[in-house]
């Protein structure tokens, strides 16, 4: 299964990149998709101490835009080997949600977290170092 279909299995309405509209939309159902999974673990784990300073902060990134992304998405040329690159990285970020939810432990918990991180670093850089229109 290729990355765009597997994200519209997982993702019944991905808005994908075509327009400036659809690309604030997929932002918010990127962030959503795993601020969501954090949520379920908060509440299962209860994680305290750094643990838990880890996940709060990483359900803040997932609250609000990185505005540097936003502003560079709305004047990107979103070619195929750009869509190709973030419907990957759109991929990594589901799939580090759904385990985010598989955790059974405060140990996996912290490595899921740091995996969820890099997801959305790796996608904010490819955006953010797309070419504009």
């Amino acid at each position: 299964m290729g990355n765009l279909e597997f994200l519209r299995a997982r993702i019944p309405d991905y808005a994908d990149y075509a327009t400036e509209d659809a690309r604030h939309q997929v932002d918010k159902q990127m962030r959503a998709a795993l601020g969501e999974a954090l949520a379920v673990m908060r509440e299962q784990l209860a994680p305290e101490g750094p643990l838990l300073e880890q996940l709060d902060g990483l359900m803040l990134r997932c609250e609000f835009s990185d505005y540097r992304v936003v502003r560079v998405a709305e004047h990107a040329c979103f070619g195929a080997s750009l869509l190709e690159r973030v419907h990957a990285l759109d991929r990594r970020i589901v799939e580090a949600a759904e385990h985010v939810r598989a955790v059974t432990s405060p140990e996996e918990l912290a490595a899921a977290l740091d995996g969820a991180a890099r997801a959305l670093d790796a996608r904010s850089g490819a955006i953010a170092e797309a070419p504009v229109r």
